[in-house]
């Protein structure tokens, strides 16, 4: 009877040292940990036109009640008519990280103020309707990038007119998906056309006609 006693009491004190032995998994992580917070300062899609210097508002970044900084990529050329990509990534101290973005037009003044809103079909495929409406300027939202049946929220993204016949579509975010748009051109009053990037898109060129 001895003999089990001194193996359950080898068993137990087994236990209590694996219990005391440090998580080295989490190991120098807080109990608790902010994520970095990034608010932009002044418009997330901003444009100016081309030869007008350009200069970026920056963010606020909070992590719980304290301010942190983040580290920007992307430059803007404003000799250059094009969509640019600002990129902001904010860390915390337990490395864990955020990431926001920003889009600048630079505009031809040869289509500054040109309107190309207005419902457009798709000439392949599902001949899906694309609507697109003027945000300001020449900045564009469609709500179908790439001319399904049936949109929803997750297929609607901005895009700049920035000079005679190109269009930029910067990779965004979009609810639940993400989306870009490569070899954007446009004949005015007629179509437009762009490959889309999106893992479940093929490479092929989408031309979408003006109803």
């Amino acid at each position: 009877m001895m003999k089990g006693i001194k193996y359950i009491a080898i068993t137990v004190l087994t236990g209590l040292l694996f219990a005391c032995e440090p998580d080295k998994v989490t190991e120098g992580i807080s109990d608790i940990t902010y994520f970095p917070v990034i608010t932009l300062k002044g418009d997330q899609w901003a444009q100016v036109p081309v030869g007008t210097k350009y200069t970026d508002p920056g963010v606020d970044v909070k992590e719980g009640e304290n301010a942190i900084t983040a580290k920007v990529t992307g430059t803007v050329d404003e000799t250059k008519p094009g969509v640019y990509v600002l990129q902001y990534d904010a860390v915390n101290k337990d490395g864990y990280s955020s990431t926001e973005y920003r889009y600048v037009g630079v505009i031809d003044p040869a289509v500054a103020g040109t309107d190309i809103s207005g419902a457009y079909k798709r000439n392949a495929g599902e001949n899906g309707i694309s609507n697109v409406s003027k945000i300001s300027g020449n900045l564009y939202f469609t709500d179908n990038i790439g001319g399904v049946a049936t949109p929803n929220a997750g297929l609607g993204v901005y895009f700049y007119y920035y000079a005679k016949g190109k269009l930029g579509v910067p990779f965004q975010l979009t609810p639940g998906n993400s989306f870009e748009a490569t070899n954007g051109t446009i004949v005015e009053g007629k179509q437009y056309s762009w490959v889309v990037i999106n893992p479940t898109y093929g490479t092929a060129v989408r031309t979408f006609i003006k109803q």
